[in-house]
């Protein structure tokens, strides 16, 4: 099952009891310190409610835990794990995403150009939806955008991105 470490990024401090019950629920107990949780609806749930105070990275998966030695000194495990975490992308170089955006993006778990290729145009409104984001940006050149860049094609990445206006296709004067 895949993992997701959770970081607490955000003071709670002004918030509701509930969010502050939320981020304890999920282990969470000082600013910035980490959880490795299992990738779950639950889990999803939580993170949701609490996406504005978090950090959210995926944990790579190891083929097999290593054998724990009676020894004290025997933890790297953990260590090895975190270090395994894929490395996470600047989303907000597509045109049309900006900060708010890449983290309510990052919080849903679509952190690399990869992720963001992948993923439907449709998924990606119902998730700015969802989180509230009231922006002029349009995610349907979002996943061409990120194919481009996961692809290190930049010159053509850059060529669609001077078609664009926050991340819709506009007509250039030059055309008329």
């Amino acid at each position: 099952m895949a993992k997701l470490r959770i970081i607490y990024a955000k003071s709670a401090i002004g918030y509701s009891q509930d969010q502050k019950d939320t981020i304890r629920s999920l282990g969470l107990r000082k600013l910035n310190s980490s959880v490795v949780r299992d990738d779950t609806p639950t889990t999803r749930g939580m993170i949701f409610k609490v996406q504005h105070l978090v950090r959210v990275e995926e944990v790579a998966e190891t083929a097999a835990p290593a054998p724990v030695d009676a020894t004290p000194l025997a933890r790297p495990a953990r260590r090895t794990a975190l270090a395994a975490a894929p490395a996470q992308d600047d989303l907000k170089v597509i045109e049309g995403i900006g900060p708010k955006i890449a983290s309510v993006l990052n919080a849903a778990g679509i952190t690399t150009y990869r992720q963001l290729a992948e993923t439907d145009a449709a998924r990606l409104s119902a998730l700015l939806d969802e989180a509230g984001v009231r922006a002029p940006a349009d995610p349907t050149t979002w996943p061409e955008q990120a194919r481009l860049a996961a692809d290190g094609d930049w010159d053509a990445f850059k060529r669609l991105t001077e078609e664009l206006k926050a991340g819709r296709r506009v007509e250039s004067a030059k055309e008329q």
